[in-house]
């Protein structure tokens, strides 16, 4: 990318994606596909509607030694206000299609959990009804396996298929997938084009009953979830709870009073707000309790390689 100006670059972009399945545009605000509302301008925002225009973009950044961001539904991200450089993806058309045969689920990674739940549902297939209320996509869900009441993305996966960092497709049988707590279940080099579920044949609780039990603890101001993992020793949110930081702010940023481990927008909070007040939790929670919290959201930009950073897709 050194020594050709953005819009050089903007300009090979477009000639590269002509004729397939996309929207390009140049420095569109992050702010507006987060569900923090917070982040700056994506120098290259593209919209892939099929697996075909995804590959090439792929290539090209790998061509081009660009920075490539997958974008999923935003939902479990803290974006800066300088925004990303290079590539910001998001999968679309095609990609966020939920087709079912027979207990098996196929979905697009741009997908929506919650319409695999509902799709479900109405299909009489049980066992995906702990994904509802999560508010993100499959390749999001993939990035940090994706849970509730006990379960996760892993338990229900038979296969992913992916594009390695060069473009090439590959299919990662269930064999190949990690099951760890909130980590990533494929490479974080890897881009999720598609999944398989397998379900079984049931009634599932209602999705709509499941959702009210959810959000009926979360805060209503804007934030991006659950913001540190669960330690094994206590829930993150009774430790903050515990440590008396609810309510704690800094700038527009608060530790919600509902729910302590969401941080919430309190109206037009900026980055930094929310990262001073996500480490003044962690420091105090680690000074009396002796716990270290990690963080669950995804804050960007962070390391990223030499042609293709990691998928940051949202888990939900």
């Amino acid at each position: 990318m050194a020594g050709a100006s953005q819009d050089v670059i903007f300009e090979e972009l477009k000639q590269e994606l002509m004729g397939q399945k996309v929207t390009i545009k140049e420095n569109e605000l992050l702010a507006e596909h987060t569900s923090f509302r917070i982040g700056g301008p994506a120098r290259l925002w593209v919209e892939a509607g099929d697996e075909a225009a995804v590959e090439r973009v792929v290539r090209f950044c790998f061509r081009r030694r660009m920075v490539l961001w997958v974008l999923g539904a935003g939902t479990n991200v803290l974006v800066s206000d300088q925004g990303l450089r290079g590539v910001v993806l998001k999968l679309t058309g095609r990609l966020a299609e939920v087709r079912f045969d027979g207990t098996a689920v196929h979905a697009g990674a741009g997908a929506r959990l919650d319409d695999i739940v509902d799709g479900a549902e109405r299909a009489g297939l049980a066992g995906a009804e702990f994904l509802a209320g999560i508010p993100g996509t499959v390749g999001g869900g993939l990035r940090t396996n994706a849970g509730a009441f006990g379960r996760s993305l892993s338990d229900i996966l038979e296969s992913v298929t992916a594009l390695d960092r060069k473009g090439n497709r590959i299919t990662i049988g269930r064999e190949g997938l990690r099951s760890e707590y909130r980590k990533a279940v494929i490479d974080e080099s890897q881009i999720a084009l598609a999944v398989v579920l397998r379900l079984e044949p049931g009634k599932p609780k209602p999705a709509a009953e499941l959702r009210r039990q959810r959000w009926g603890k979360h805060p209503n101001e804007a934030s991006a979830g659950s913001f540190f993992k669960n330690p094994k020793e206590e829930p993150a949110g009774s430790l903050i709870e515990r440590c008396g930081l609810k309510g704690r702010t800094v700038g527009k940023a608060r530790v919600s009073e509902r729910h302590a481990n969401f941080i919430v927008n309190m109206g037009n909070a900026r980055f930094s707000d929310v990262l001073e007040l996500s480490q003044l939790v962690k420091a105090t929670v680690e000074e009396r309790t002796g716990i270290v919290l990690e963080e669950e959201v995804q804050i960007l930009p962070g390391p990223v390689g030499d042609g293709l950073s990691p998928d940051v897709s949202d888990r939900r």
